[in-house]
């Protein structure tokens, strides 16, 4: 599951497990029916579902959730499957009203899965919909007005409540994605860093990897703004976030934090990280630039083996205040340097 779910765990075990309650009460009505599956196949081929379904569900409420893609394909398809394959055992005319219910695996396509696997899931969906109409028309329940009429309403109601829903989510997604980014340098902010810092801890303390926070802040920016304006300033500003992107943007996420000031944390084997923050004044330094500028950065190394692990994700704030006062005292020394230190062990 995305991060962003993360506070909704619990009502989404109760959202999905309802699903699965539904698709199951869907499969006791077929055995119960008389114009349900007959036969000792078709009956225990429905008891097998239902067991299936019965145990999905009290996975999904006492389990851990799917937290990976692979997982949520494999919810999608259980549900697509095992819903066209019990619906089908029945006569078209009820069977077309069971399809109604791919409108929700395709609203969990919708919020879980992309735009890719819902087309696929409405492939499927419309194809047993149009199977269902075949059939009701060779077998003379309905005439063929009568049986497009029903295909169109069915396909259009398990097409459309997920396809406005995708349209209004991805709508809702890239508003967030850009609430999260700084307009100017087109680097993180302060939000999207603070969204990124727990997934980037949980990599690191799980493949006990070396956690590296850097603070950069550019010298005397000040007398940048009143020499040459605040348009050239708003030039050096992008042209140090660039070169910082490139510099560290591939071992972990890169942010402004404020009008001079970044921040980066980093996910990778410590020796290596810290040859990449002990380049970070000159790497952002040169001297042909239009208008020169240094930085000075405070750098913090957690290593795998610190016990600064044990305080979870806020380690990541006592870093912060490390690397503050480092970088502060860079900058006391005459600035255009790294200070870099490793946490506690």
């Amino acid at each position: 599951m995305h991060k962003s779910t993360r506070p909704l765990h619990r009502l989404i075990r109760v959202v999905f497990a309802s699903c699965v309650a539904l698709y199951a009460v869907v499969s006791i009505l077929m055995l119960a029916s008389p114009n349900g599956p007959t036969g000792s196949g078709p009956v225990a081929y429905v008891l097998f579902i239902l067991v299936l379904q019965f145990a999905t569900i009290v996975w999904l409420l006492v389990g851990p959730l799917p937290d990976r893609k692979w997982q949520v394909v494999a919810f999608l398809v259980f549900g697509d499957v095992g819903l066209a394959s019990v619906i089908l055992l029945d006569v078209p005319t009820s069977a077309l009203i069971g399809t109604f219910l791919f409108a929700l695996t395709g609203s969990m396509c919708t919020f879980f899965l992309g735009p890719r696997l819902l087309v696929a899931h409405l492939v499927f969906a419309n194809l047993v919909i149009v199977y269902i109409g075949v059939v009701a028309y060779t077998q003379g329940l309905w005439g063929p007005w009568d049986a497009i009429a029903a295909v169109l309403v069915a396909g259009g109601a398990t097409s459309g409540v997920p396809i406005f829903a995708q349209i209004a989510w991805s709508l809702v997604c890239e508003d967030a994605r850009q609430s999260e980014i700084d307009p100017l340098t087109r680097l993180k902010n302060r939000r999207g860093l603070q969204n990124a810092i727990e997934d980037l801890w949980t990599v690191a303390h799980g493949e006990q990897l070396a956690l590296v926070l850097v603070l950069v802040d550019i010298d005397r920016f000040k007398s940048v703004n009143d020499r040459y304006g605040h348009d050239q300033g708003d030039a050096v500003i992008v042209l140090v976030a660039d070169r910082l992107r490139d510099h560290l943007g591939t071992s972990g996420v890169v942010a402004r934090t404020g009008g001079e000031e970044f921040v980066a944390v980093l996910v990778g084997e410590a020796e290596q990280l810290c040859e990449l923050v002990a380049e970070v004044s000159g790497t952002l330094t040169n001297r042909s630039d239009p208008i020169p500028v240094t930085v000075s950065a405070g750098a913090v190394v957690i290593a795998p083996d610190s016990d600064a692990w044990t305080a979870g994700v806020d380690v990541v704030n006592d870093a912060t205040r490390v690397a503050d006062s480092l970088m502060y005292r860079a900058k006391a020394d005459g600035g255009n340097r790294t200070m870099l230190e490793t946490m506690w062990p």
